[in-house]
């Protein structure tokens, strides 16, 4: 028997119609083209018995609930045309977000905090299949200099039996090539209304899931809050321009928008409306003065703390 190999997996995910009952992904329609992927296929506790003997050692311990917890990250990039939903849209949608079309005209992702939809996922490990359904998780967008942008996603999943099957044939044709992050490509960002020179910008939606267990159909993978935060490291600005300590000092908030690519089809905004500043520390880059700012991401009306617009 030849060893598998940890270069050969394939990652299908697809939005379920009805929650927990297996969507069926396939290669052809449902391929994720991930940068790393990390599969637990059997998270959670084993009970002990806890027995009192007349003699020390350990206690067989009883099997406990079982859940599937996902890792994966893919590249931020366009659909490659307007009023195309990308191709990671689907793992948005499994994380807490709203999927809004405008045809030929752009395609919105908002927070939402009830109705969420769910994921029916397959991890192909050269031969070997994970499954879970019921999947809902959490995001993280990452954006630096010179580097490729992307979204790192965690999901926790209702455990399928592991199986052997052959890899599929896994299209990824509708996955757009990515830009790196410059000043060409991106070519908008600004902070509390201010267009300020960034490095590096991390935001992470903070999605709480929970295995909810119960003894009977409603057991089922849960989003019960979401606390979005991030940090931005920026060029110093001159005080006079944007204050950061006073921002800080009094808990001001204001908006944060960002674009990045420039061409129709592979254009992505983010904008957040109320984001709060921490104290900021300082950070040396090339000799250059920057400020590393933490942020705290709120809601203004609701549902609506970071707006996501692929275009």
């Amino acid at each position: 028997m030849s060893a598998f190999k940890m270069k050969r997996r394939a990652v299908l995910a697809k939005i379920e119609t009805t929650y927990g009952t297996d969507a069926a992904p396939t290669g052809a329609a449902n391929a994720i083209l991930c940068r790393s992927v990390s599969v637990t296929p059997l998270a959670g506790d084993d009970i002990a018995r806890e027995l009192i003997r007349d003699y020390y050692g350990n206690a067989q311990q009883i099997a406990g609930e079982k859940h599937v917890e996902l890792e994966l990250e893919v590249e931020l990039a366009g659909a490659g045309a307007a009023g195309t939903a990308p191709s990671w849209g689907p793992l948005l949608r499994g994380c807490g977000f709203a999927e809004t079309t405008a045809a030929g005209v752009d395609v919105q992702y908002n927070p939402i905090s009830d109705e969420e939809e769910s994921l029916s996922v397959y991890v192909h490990r050269d031969g070997i299949l994970h499954k879970f359904t019921g999947g809902r998780g959490s995001v993280a967008f990452g954006l630096s200099t010179n580097q490729i942008p992307v979204l790192k996603f965690k999901y926790l999943g209702l455990f399928a039996p592991i199986s052997q099957a052959a890899l599929p044939t896994a299209d990824y044709t509708a996955w757009q090539a990515p830009l790196p992050v410059t000043s060409t490509n991106t070519p908008t960002f600004s902070l509390h209304g201010v267009a300020l020179s960034f490095s590096q910008l991390d935001i992470d939606m903070a999605v709480e899931t929970v295995k909810h267990q119960v003894v009977g159909p409603a057991s089922s993978i849960l989003v019960v809050d979401r606390k979005p935060s991030g940090t931005v490291v920026v060029q110093e600005p001159e005080l006079a321009t944007l204050d950061l300590y006073t921002k800080a000092r009094d808990a001001s908030l204001g908006a944060l928008a960002l674009t990045h690519g420039t061409t129709a089809g592979n254009i992505i905004e983010f904008a957040a409306p109320k984001v709060g500043t921490g104290s900021p520390t300082e950070q040396d880059l090339n000799g250059v003065q920057m400020l590393s700012v933490p942020l705290t991401i709120n809601p203004d009306t609701g549902n609506d703390e970071l707006v996501i617009t692929v275009r």
